[in-house]
C-alpha cells in the first residue's frame, strides 16, 4: 500500500487493476517446474507433490496443474511462477520520454503481492498495452486475466465509468480538494488528496462477521457480547 502511495502522490495515474484468474488452481506445472532453477532430487520432490492429488471423502482427484490452495509450499511457488512479470512489463517501456519538450518517466510502476497486482502510468494507452503485455505473459503460465475484475481506471477522475482502485481490501482514490487541504510538492499546491480506505467488500466482510458473533450470543449478557465484538472490531481496525 505504501508503495501505490508513493507512485501516485504527487501526479494522478492511470491504473490497471488486475485480477488474475483462478491463480492457485490453474498454473502450468510444467511452466513452474522449469522456472524453479533448483538440483533435480528437489524438482523430483516439489514435482511429485504438485502431483499427488487431492482426496475428497474416499475418492482422489489427480491434480494436473495448479498448487494445491492451502498447501505450505503453494504461497512460494506461486511466487516462484508470477516472478518475471514486473520485469516483462516494465522491460518494454523506456526510462523516460519526452512530451511538450518536457522530460517525463515512462516507465509503469508494478505493484505486486502474490496473485494480485496493480501497474500505474501517466498514459491510459499505455496502460492498455500493460495488459496486453500481461495477458501474453501470463498465458505462457496457464493462465489469463479475469476480464470482469480486471479494468483501467484513474486515481482521480472517472475513466469508463471507473474512479480509484482496489487492492488487498483497500481503496485507493484522489479527490479534488481546496488550498485548505492540498498536499503541496516543492511549495505548490497539487489540487487534490490522497486517500485510502477500507474496500466496501472488505466493510462488507467486517460486518458479516459481527453479525454471526451477535447470531451466536443471543443468550449473553451484554457486557460479554460487546467486550467478544470489540475484540472483532479491534483486530480489524488494527
Amino acid at each position: 500500500m505504501e508503495a501505490i502511495f508513493e507512485s501516485i502522490k504527487q501526479k494522478p495515474k492511470f491504473v490497471l487493476d488486475a485480477d488474475i484468474a483462478k491463480c492457485f488452481d490453474r498454473i502450468s506445472h510444467t511452466a513452474l517446474l522449469g522456472k524453479l532453477q533448483t538440483f533435480p532430487v528437489m524438482r523430483r520432490a516439489i514435482k511429485g507433490w504438485l502431483q499427488a492429488g487431492v482426496m475428497d471423502g474416499q475418492e482422489l482427484f489427480p491434480t494436473k496443474e495448479g498448487t494445491p490452495q492451502g498447501g505450505p509450499l503453494s504461497p512460494l511457488l506461486a511466487n516462484r511462477a508470477l516472478h518475471g512479470l514486473e520485469t516483462a512489463i516494465c522491460s518494454t517501456f523506456p526510462r523516460d520520454t519526452y512530451i511538450n519538450g518536457k522530460r517525463i518517466r515512462w516507465k509503469p510502476q508494478v505493484i505486486r503481492y502474490a496473485d494480485d497486482f496493480v501497474v500505474a502510468h501517466h498514459d491510459s494507452e499505455a496502460s492498455k498495452e500493460v495488459q496486453s503485455i500481461a495477458t501474453q505473459w501470463l498465458r505462457e503460465l496457464g493462465l489469463e486475466l479475469k476480464p470482469s475484475k480486471t479494468r483501467i481506471t484513474h486515481t482521480l477522475h472517472s475513466y469508463e465509468g471507473n474512479v480509484g482502485c482496489d487492492f488487498l481490501g483497500w481503496t485507493v482514490r484522489q479527490y479534488p480538494v481546496g488550498k485548505a487541504h492540498s498536499g503541496k510538492v516543492n511549495g505548490q499546491l497539487l489540487g487534490f488528496k490522497t486517500i485510502i480506505t477500507p474496500s466496501k467488500a472488505a466493510q462488507a466482510e467486517h460486518q458479516q462477521a459481527l453479525r454471526e458473533k451477535i447470531q451466536q450470543e443471543k443468550t449473553a449478557t451484554q457486557s460479554q457480547l460487546i467486550h467478544d465484538l470489540n475484540k472483532i472490531i479491534t483486530g480489524w481496525t488494527n
